[in-house]
């Protein structure tokens, strides 16, 4: 069986609403901002099920929404796919919500009350069953079967590992099956390898009682007392005896095991006894992942939580760590549920088992979830990397399409006084491909239930001006349209070749493949973003001395630039219209003559010296629909008349 719904209210972040997760079986991973309730959900599903180390979790002021005590907190848990000796075990607590199929779940619902009339005020909590909490308890037997096994984050790995009473690593060892193996008790003949954990326990206490010194000293003790402290005709005598000695075999057992370290063995010379935070974490979830092995032999489900497993252990390990708990989870009986804020982990993980967490909601990834197809997920999976699975962390996210806009676009932010860094945006650059796949992450098919996060995409127009053949690609190319190829032999398109009703149906077209919900798209308002850029900057001249000596920085040496300088100048001003004169500018892109990500760094260093603290000034000479998208998703809506 598997956890497939948890329901809360009043509970931490989350209020009287009826806030739902849901989670597949095998991995679930749930990623989102510092206090989204992240933790709130694995505290609730600690709180109802319990965990394998026995832990009490006492319910406190603090737990209760804006920590109203007058509240009721309320957990639900909804349990799918039982195997045989799971519907037997809670049998008189099953529900069937699909008549047709006869497949039973379990409900779990839990409430707990703040009772403030006791000194000290006290919780109180209860459990019951059924759709609607109207079933019975489950016995404790059951209830048995619900525990998970919690590592909670940034834990002192090392010490759980180590020796001592009631240790972690004991508590592990006790629940191998191979521990029964072998005789329980020692005796004379017996061959000592056949002896269980408790018959080398026997054999130890049988040794220690019978040592010669200890006997000696028992003899003494005797002694001392007949002769020293009794009465005539008073007899007495000692005896050395062994604690434990007749204790049961469990106690046997568990008495050696809690003198167990777990250490480890390595070849590095800078390897002195204690290891360090990172493999100390890994052997304890090892030691976790060992005792699902073993409920696997016994078709027995089992639970894992891990808090951000990725604390302490470098990227390499990061990604081993998730493929292995990855493949455990779909191999087997288990569930396995991890809160993360690493984007290294999020990127490897199936989109499918992410889960975002927003102010207290929960969007899972999954297919019926969003308005992701078949072929986005695996388009995804396999270009989402490290560098763009930052975007599942964002207050707002905002795709573009090349280096020029990933480069250039941060700076441009910083110097309207709206720094991503400072709205918690993240830039995702997808190389012109995949625009729309992003952006389909963050639309759900519950349009009652859309994922608050600003998303605005940032593409080229794609169509040039009529002047831009000439200019940009062959001289032999007037603005007269028949100097032109045919459109099925030309991979560009120009403005003659729309109607005024076509362009506008093209540019609706382009919006409507990502627009939706908080998704939003910005084309460019001319043609490509250097375009645009020498379009709204060459008007003005200080912007024009800074544009003409980025491009020339980047298109040649620096002992002839001065002269490429005056020969650009020149050119420039060869044309009478604004069209003309950039794509004169952008014709340096089209010949390769310049880079367009070596200008954008040159570009923004530039504007950063020029600009600071001259946002007003900035906005007047840099494109519209890039000022629009960054004030988007920094500002948002409400802020400003969305234009374009």
């Amino acid at each position: 069986m598997y956890l497939s719904l948890l329901q809360i209210k009043n509970f931490r972040c989350f209020d009287d609403k009826e806030h739902i997760i849901t989670f597949k079986n095998g991995l679930n991973v749930l990623v989102g901002e510092n206090d989204s309730g992240k933790s709130a959900i694995m505290d609730a599903i600690k709180l109802v099920l319990g965990t394998t180390d026995m832990n009490w979790y006492r319910v406190e002021q603090e737990d209760f929404y804006k920590e109203d005590t007058s509240l009721e907190i309320e957990i639900i848990c909804k349990f799918e796919d039982m195997n045989d000796d799971e519907r037997g075990a809670f049998l008189e607590c099953l529900s069937y919500v699909d008549e047709e199929k006869k497949q039973p779940c379990l409900y779990l619902h839990w409430k707990c009350k703040y009772l403030s009339s006791f000194k000290p005020p006290r919780s109180a909590a209860y459990l019951s069953t059924g759709i609607n909490g109207s079933g019975p308890t489950p016995t404790i037997e059951a209830r048995e079967l619900l525990r998970i096994t919690y590592l909670h984050a940034l834990r002192d790995a090392y010490s759980e590992m180590q020796s001592g009473k009631r240790s972690r690593l004991s508590q592990i060892m006790q629940h191998v099956s191979a521990i029964d193996y072998g005789d329980d008790e020692y005796g004379d003949g017996k061959d000592l390898r056949n002896l269980s954990i408790a018959g080398i326990a026997d054999l130890s206490n049988t040794l220690l009682a019978n040592h010669s010194a200890l006997e000696e000293i028992n003899r003494e003790m005797t002694l001392i007392l007949q002769q020293k402290m009794l009465l005539k005709k008073e007899n007495m005598e000692t005896r050395l005896e062994v604690a434990g000695a007749n204790a049961s075999k469990l106690k046997k057992r568990m008495a050696l095991l809690e003198k167990l370290d777990l250490a480890v063995d390595k070849d590095d010379s800078d390897m002195n006894g204690r290891v360090g935070l990172g493999t100390s974490n890994i052997m304890s979830m090892a030691c976790e992942l060992l005792l699902h092995k073993e409920a696997a032999k016994e078709d027995r489900s089992c639970f894992l939580l891990v808090e951000e497993p990725e604390a302490h252990i470098h990227a390499q390990r990061q990604l081993k760590l998730i493929q292995s708990l990855e493949e455990e989870a779909e191999n087997g009986n288990r569930q396995t549920i991890i809160t993360t804020h690493s984007p290294l982990l999020a990127s490897v993980v199936k989109l499918e088992n992410i889960v975002i967490i927003k102010s207290g909601e929960a969007y899972s990834l999954s297919k019926q979830h969003t308005k992701l197809e078949d072929d986005d997920y695996l388009y995804l999976e396999k270009y989402l990397d490290a560098t763009k699975a930052n975007l599942f962390f964002a207050r707002s996210v905002i795709v573009v399409e090349g280096p020029g806009e990933a480069l250039l676009l941060p700076t441009l932010s910083r110097l309207l006084g709206c720094g991503f860094t400072d709205y918690g945006t993240s830039l995702v650059d997808v190389r012109s491909t995949g625009l729309r796949r992003y952006a389909r992450i963050f639309q759900r098919k519950d349009e009652n239930k859309q994922l608050d996060i600003r998303v605005a995409c940032v593409t080229d127009r794609d169509i040039m001006p009529n002047c831009a053949p000439n200019i940009c690609i062959d001289e032999k190319y007037t603005e007269d349209v028949s100097t032109w190829p045919s459109k099925d032999k030309r991979a560009w398109r120009a403005e003659a070749d729309f109607s005024y009703d076509e362009a506008i149906e093209y540019l609706n077209d382009m919006k409507a493949k990502a627009d939706g919900q908080k998704v939003k798209t910005f084309v460019a308002n001319h043609w490509t973003l250097e375009y645009d850029l020498a379009y709204a900057g060459l008007q003005n001249e200080e912007m024009r001395e800074v544009l003409i000596d980025a491009v020339i920085k980047v298109s040649c040496v620096e002992k002839n630039r001065e002269a490429k300088k005056s020969e650009l100048k020149a050119k420039l001003d060869k044309y009478d219209s604004i069209e003309e004169k950039a794509s004169c500018f952008y014709s340096y892109f089209t010949s390769k003559k310049a880079s367009k990500a070596d200008f954008a760094q040159k570009l923004a260093v530039s504007l950063e010296k020029k600009y600071a603290d001259r946002d007003a000034d900035l906005q007047k000479v840099i494109p519209e629909y890039i000022v629009n998208a960054i004030f988007y998703v920094t500002k948002g809506e409400s802020d400003w008349e969305l234009k374009g």
